[in-house]
């Protein structure tokens, strides 16, 4: 167990996903004011790592993340399947945190195993804290088989 780990108080670790700079900061400043120790990324494959490596207790996963060469794509739905066919990772809660609002992509996040599903223009830091926290006491619970 990492130093940290003995005395960061659980369900406290969030991996934010996100690649506008300003939403970013918001929220990762806020989320800190708050007691959280925020790990952030607009990269998928460092995502994977930092969720594997920092363990996080939920993530919040925006949908369209860049590819390396800034090709629009929508990465997140690839991380989230990755997540969740990893043995070890698999019940690490994942909101999908999106401006994607179609019935289909509240299907596909549900499909693929997201604990949750904000959309970004509808939700304020607040909000969304509360919903980190609601997935994570579920996941706790045991109620969590995804």
């Amino acid at each position: 167990m990492p130093a940290d780990e003995t005395r960061r108080p659980a369900g406290r670790r969030v991996l934010l996903i996100e690649d506008e700079p300003d939403l970013e900061r918001i929220y990762a400043d806020f989320f800190r004011q708050q007691g959280w120790t925020v790990d952030a990324t607009n990269d998928i494959a460092e995502a994977l790592r930092l969720t594997a490596d920092n363990k996080p207790d939920a993530v919040l996963l925006d949908i369209i993340i860049p590819k390396p060469d800034n090709t629009v794509a929508e990465q997140g739905w690839e991380y989230l399947a990755a997540v969740k066919k990893n043995l070890r990772l698999k019940k690490t809660p994942v909101i999908v945190f999106t401006n994607l609002d179609t019935l289909a992509d509240r299907e596909k996040s549900e499909r693929l195993g997201a604990a949750g599903f904000i959309f970004k223009r509808d939700s304020t830091p607040r909000e969304v804290l509360a919903a980190l926290e609601k997935v994570i006491q579920f996941a706790r619970s045991g109620r969590n088989k995804k």
